[in-house]
């Protein structure tokens, strides 16, 4: 919908995201904007499909640090926390309320360890 909410719309056109599927784009007749059946929503302005963000959110949600999804989906592990913090907004439309008096767990970054000396791999 439009930002002016107007039912006179057109389609304008499709923008290719970085999977290479298309996204259809429309044009508002009442107020000339364009828009996607994105806009208004936190996947708004993304160019990466809806699909892949659902995937590392859900690999997220199953224990996965940030570092490691953002290496698993070839995407910086500041990409995946802004789209997490993007959703953290609705969360409320789509996971029902914690039950009152639990107890809530804080994940920390990932730190990455050295153990002994750093050797130069066998066979290179």
């Amino acid at each position: 919908m439009p930002h002016c909410e107007s039912a006179q719309t057109v389609k304008n056109g499709t923008v290719k995201l970085q999977d290479q599927s298309l996204q259809q784009r429309y044009l508002c007749q009442g107020c000339g904007k364009r828009f996607n059946e994105r806009t208004k929503t936190p996947m708004s302005r993304l160019r990466t499909s809806a699909v892949v963000v659902a995937a590392a959110i859900n690999v997220r949600t199953e224990g996965l640090g940030v570092c490691a999804t953002g290496r698993s989906f070839g995407k910086a592990h500041s990409t995946i926390a802004r789209w997490e913090s993007r959703l953290a907004a609705q969360v409320s439309q789509w996971s029902p309320p914690a039950p009152g008096g639990t107890a809530v767990t804080v994940e920390g970054a990932e730190v990455p360890t050295r153990v002994g000396e750093n050797l130069t791999p066998l066979g290179i």
